[in-house]
């Protein structure tokens, strides 16, 4: 998967699963739960040893940079996810209060933003990345027997508890022993969060990343739209 459509995968099976008021309940009458409980953090296998993922408003260039979050709280980089391994939840100074009250200690990420004075700041999400691995776009062609590369979303899907979901992409190619062949029309896949991750291969190297994002995700009642960064390489995915 190109990095055009991994940045919606991350945006849709990462970034909004594991936003913390969310988990704690505050968008289920609108926009869905999460199928990330407060008990899973420090124990639940989220992908392989090769998913890596960051909160990291310091990331010159990206969409959602910037040194304090509107509580105040100063912004730096912390893991969401290290070595597959779920560590920490996308949750402010507050939420991440309210979690402590029910015993969760979480470090927390600043990441509490509002769009306007006239609206109460919410758990968003900042730059949310996926690390670089150590392959080449080449490299990962080369390792694969039979498969096809998507890139660019046209069509998306998930459900309430952002796990299932479905994506339509603008392009594909199929990929035979190891070279790329003919261009597909509309190639579509689709996955459940909590295994696809796991089926993650390789990741690829700086050299395939690209600094992307959306200036439109929408969240809470009245709805805030907000900047989001992605910042993604090539992503390999098995069986």
């Amino acid at each position: 998967i190109g990095p055009g459509q991994m940045i919606l995968q991350i945006h849709e099976s990462i970034g909004h699963p594991l936003e913390l008021d969310r988990i704690l309940g505050d968008e289920r009458n609108y926009a869905g739960t999460s199928f990330v409980a407060l008990d899973m953090f420090g124990s639940y296998e989220y992908g392989s040893k090769h998913l890596n993922v960051s909160f990291d408003p310091g990331v010159v260039g990206e969409t959602a940079s910037y040194g304090y979050d509107d509580e105040g709280a100063k912004a730096s980089k912390v893991m969401l996810i290290e070595n597959g391994l779920l560590k920490n939840p996308i949750g402010s100074v507050h939420s991440s209060a309210v979690a402590q009250q029910q015993n969760y200690s979480f470090e927390p990420t600043a990441n509490s933003r509002a769009t306007s004075w006239n609206r109460p700041s919410l758990d968003r999400m900042a730059n949310i990345n996926l690390e670089s691995g150590s392959f080449s776009y080449e490299d990962i062609i080369a390792s694969v027997e039979n498969g096809i590369f998507v890139d660019d979303n046209k069509s998306w899907s998930i459900d309430d508890s952002r796990n299932k979901f479905q994506f339509g992409c603008e392009y594909g190619r199929i990929i035979k022993n190891g070279e790329l062949g003919e261009t597909v029309k509309n190639p579509n896949y689709r996955g459940v969060s909590a295994s696809f991750w796991r089926s993650l291969d390789a990741v690829g190297d700086d050299s395939t990343a690209k600094i992307m994002g959306t200036p439109y995700c929408g969240k809470a009642e009245p709805n805030q739209v907000i900047k989001v960064g992605h910042k993604s390489p090539v992503a390999k995915f098995k069986d």
